[in-house]
């Protein structure tokens, strides 16, 4: 697993670049880890529905600090099991709602008119329902549904072995960095296991498709040059980068249009 914090660049033959910005779920990175690349559009690991979702978050955040993180710790599971631990992290800003990077390159993005695509088809797309059905089968089989009843110990066994590939933070950085990427690993590992995996390489092609898709528009303006970036899960970065390296063909995807060049503010 490429726990590392250097942006992954994947060159399309077709021309143009994905680039890959790890992230880590509700924490905040320091502005030296942020992007600082021209980009032409952003790629959100989400569906249509995802903006909503977090104008709703900044809602209830303004009418009472920390709701979501206290609802989602009691909400129990995997989520709760990592927001809880990652409370425990020291020397950077963590479990904050919305979704802090992504949700600020969201905000950079509107605010300099580049497009916006939404990489996780929305539920009316036929495909994608039936994979999210046989997902949900897949996780409620007995034997799947035992090993979510021992979580905490596959939890404490996971992050064990994600230590060993845990990357040093950028020079004067505070090193609760390191502790939140192995959480945010063992939270993503986890996950995946508690699915399919043939179905995990289903759905990561999928979303190849649409992030070429996506590409694919930008280099109707920008040509070779054209960047599109995507803030995505740190641990998750190796099997998109796996599916990008299938070629899989370039799908259409949501997206608000309309483009403007230059560097992140």
């Amino acid at each position: 697993m490429n726990l590392d914090w250097e942006d992954i660049h994947w060159k399309d033959p077709g021309g143009g670049t994905i680039v890959l910005h790890g992230v880590l779920p509700t924490v905040v990175l320091p502005n030296v880890m942020r992007p600082r690349l021209t980009w032409h559009g952003l790629g959100i690991m989400g569906t249509t529905e995802e903006v909503e979702v977090w104008l709703e978050e900044e809602k209830s955040e303004l009418q009472d600090s920390g709701i979501n993180l206290d609802s989602a710790i009691l909400n129990g599971g995997l989520d709760g099991l990592y927001l809880e631990m990652l409370t425990w992290v020291e020397g950077i800003q963590v479990g904050k709602f919305p979704d802090p990077e992504p949700r600020r390159l969201h905000k950079a993005a509107e605010k300099h008119d580049r497009p916006i695509f939404f990489i996780e088809p929305d539920m009316d797309d036929e495909r994608w329902e039936e994979i999210l059905i046989k997902e949900a089968k897949a996780m409620t089989r007995p034997f799947k549904l035992l090993r979510i009843v021992f979580t905490s110990r596959r939890w404490r066994k996971c992050i064990k072995k994600m230590r060993l590939h845990v990357v040093e933070q950028p020079p004067r950085e505070p090193d609760g960095l390191q502790a939140a990427s192995a959480l945010a690993a063992t939270w993503w590992t986890l996950n995946r296991e508690n699915s399919d995996e043939v179905l995990n390489v289903e759905k990561d092609e999928r979303f190849a498709a649409r992030l070429r898709g996506g590409l694919a528009i930008l280099r109707e303006e920008h040509g070779d040059d054209a960047v599109l970036l995507v803030p995505i899960q740190q641990a998750w970065r190796d099997s998109m980068l796996r599916a990008l390296n299938t070629m899989p063909d370039a799908e259409e995807s949501s997206s608000l249009a309309s483009t403007s060049d230059g560097e992140e503010e």
